[in-house]
């Protein structure tokens, strides 16, 4: 994915600590049947790069995860499974609609894929 560095969503702005308690709750609403809990946290974690003041698509997000997902699986035995866009966009959907709002509002800028998951899995309190 190197290649495509350029077209990577990146999520920047910190997020305020009003939105965490209740991003804390999203993340732990019940998790679909089919997906194991560590995919599903993964596909949150992607989900709130939405939440960007780049104003990203739900697709261009979803290419994401699915590169970050390959880049996985060619280094992991135990592979992650790939939601599809639907479900994909169901959860991007499912995420406070006030945060979102906020969030896609703020300012651009630009930051490295760890500082993304970085920040996002802390925001959700996921290990």
């Amino acid at each position: 994915m190197m290649q495509n560095d350029d077209a990577r969503l990146l999520f920047g702005d910190r997020i305020p600590e009003h939105f965490l308690p209740e991003l804390r709750r999203w993340a732990r609403e019940k998790r679909w049947g089919y997906f194991r809990k560590d995919e599903i946290d993964l596909f949150r974690v992607a989900a709130v790069s939405y939440a960007d003041a780049a104003r990203p698509t739900v697709s261009q997000v979803y290419r994401v995860l699915c590169c970050l997902v390959d880049e996985d699986a060619a280094r992991n035995r135990i592979p992650v499974r790939k939601p599809s866009l639907t479900t994909f966009r169901r959860i991007v959907k499912s995420m406070p609609e006030e945060f979102v709002r906020y969030m896609r509002l703020g300012r651009l800028r630009r930051i490295h894929t760890f500082e993304l998951v970085s920040a996002a899995a802390q925001a959700l309190e996921i290990n």
